[in-house]
């Protein structure tokens, strides 16, 4: 059976602004894992990433975890494998090509997620959301593209992480409104990091963490903590009163923040093209908002 939530105008802006901060939150992570890269292999960066991240939730809300279902934990594990293999995609993708780059091809999800929300459930997206994604779509082209682009390998690995963000999307939108929202971040996080931990060992030689420098591990604190623990607790919360295509808009703002950070970070050059790219991006957030305004109220799937 399907459950019904409906949620006020405030609360979706108040969940809108919440991804906003998740998407400031995942653009800072391209940068930051980039630089990783240079101390640390690609899967052990994002097995102990969320080893750690799953540790940390773990000890904070155990007592949660004993009211889930059975099948709410089965689905959850599942949703955590689905985030592992998405996070391979991200990982082994920025070790070929540039932060800057797979910060637009994953914004693809936008435009995925409407498509894949009407196969689900056989009914389309409003047309502000359709009008958003598009928009959306058309900023992260217009800054991702330039004369004589060329694509390598990582690129298709990242456009596999698109794929992976946006059936994630949808799944996180199915679980948060049937069972606990804390307790599904924190099985799947838990779920992804055993997961990771397993392919990172029969992959890679184990490196001697004790041997790393505190910058390093100040790093991996970074993406611990604020790329991976704080947006994952705060997704499925938000996302119990924002519909699916239209919480894929608000977070498509990972690309342009994503950039802009990795412009900070010294990884990427800012250019006319990408100022104009994300402002067309930021029109496609304001026309997804616009239905905020225009209806009293929302009704979920």
């Amino acid at each position: 059976m399907q459950t019904q939530l409906t949620a006020t105008r405030k609360q979706v802006l108040l969940a809108d602004a919440a991804m906003v901060g998740i998407a400031a939150f995942w653009g800072a992570g391209f940068g930051a894992s980039h630089w990783l890269l240079g101390y640390v292999s690609p899967l052990w960066l994002i097995a102990v990433r969320f080893l750690i991240s799953g540790g940390i939730l773990v000890a904070i809300f155990w007592r949660r975890l004993r009211w889930v279902e059975p099948r709410d934990l089965l689905l959850a594990s599942a949703l955590g494998v689905l985030v592992a293999g998405t996070y391979l995609a991200h990982i082994i993708g920025l070790s070929i090509t540039t932060p800057g780059k797979q910060s637009f091809i994953q914004g693809a999800n936008v435009v995925m997620v409407p498509f894949l929300f009407a196969l689900i459930y056989k009914r389309r997206p409003s047309w502000f959301a359709f009008s958003g994604a598009a928009l959306t779509t058309a900023g992260l082209f217009i800054m991702a593209f330039t004369p004589g682009m060329s694509f390598n390998v990582g690129d298709l690995y990242s456009l596999l992480l698109a794929l992976g963000i946006a059936l994630d999307v949808l799944a996180i939108g199915y679980l948060c409104r049937r069972m606990d929202p804390l307790s599904l971040a924190v099985v799947q996080i838990a779920a992804a990091g055993v997961v990771l931990l397993v392919v990172a060992a029969i992959f890679e030689p184990c490196p001697n963490l004790l041997a790393f420098a505190p910058r390093v591990w100040g790093g991996i604190l970074f993406v611990v903590i604020i790329v991976t623990v704080l947006p994952f607790l705060a997704q499925p919360m938000a996302m119990r009163f924002s519909p699916e295509t239209h919480a894929a808009i608000i977070l498509s703002l990972e690309s342009p923040m994503g950039y802009i950070e990795a412009v900070m970070m010294g990884q990427e050059a800012l250019n006319l093209q990408v100022v104009v790219g994300g402002l067309v991006i930021l029109g496609g957030v304001v026309v997804a908002e616009m239905e905020t305004w225009f209806r009293k109220y929302w009704t979920h799937p």
